[in-house]
């Protein structure tokens, strides 16, 4: 048996996702939840500001211990809705950060790859065109000629935000 090297072993993805509708024990419990919390002015407070701290209305529940179903329960509650608002977009930007710095660590891995005298001409090549590539600078083939179209961005930083913002969007 050969050897395969992991990450390129194929993969079978099984789809099997069935949504059961709750039961009835469970739609009782639910609105016992709903009833009992109804009134609890400290457990909402408590709510709110996770929300509003990014935290998503699963995990707001799971750590105050109750279902989601309170906690959607609540966002008729106009400080409720603002909260989760918030935390959504608290997560976007978070998450644009996450994604800034991997492609500044993706940039500098690519860069060190290019300039390392020790790396096989080939990938210091693919890294090299991956960077050029990345920077607007375009090979393409007229007929036998090569040609190569310039577009350069003065500030690369400012194009990965811009980037980055509309991929938010």
């Amino acid at each position: 048996m050969d050897d395969v090297a992991p990450g390129t072993e194929k993969i079978t993805v099984l789809q099997s996702t069935q949504v059961l509708p709750p039961t009835e024990a469970e739609v009782v419990e639910m609105l016992a939840d709903e009833t009992r919390f109804a009134d609890e002015p400290a457990l909402r407070e408590t709510a709110v500001a996770l929300l509003a701290a990014g935290y998503t209305v699963r995990v707001v529940a799971r750590r105050l211990d109750i279902r989601a179903s309170t906690v959607w329960g609540w966002s008729e509650d106009s400080r409720i809705r603002q909260a989760i608002a918030a935390g959504q977009e608290r997560r976007r930007e978070t998450l644009g950060q996450s994604l800034e710095e991997a492609a500044d660590r993706a940039v500098s891995a690519l860069l060190t790859v290019a300039t390392d005298g020790t790396a096989a001409a080939r990938d210091r090549i693919k890294a090299s065109e991956a960077i050029l590539d990345r920077c607007g600078m375009v090979t393409g083939r007229d007929q036998e000629q090569s040609t190569v179209a310039v577009s350069v961005d003065v500030d690369f930083d400012e194009r990965l935000a811009r980037i980055v913002a509309a991929s938010r969007g």
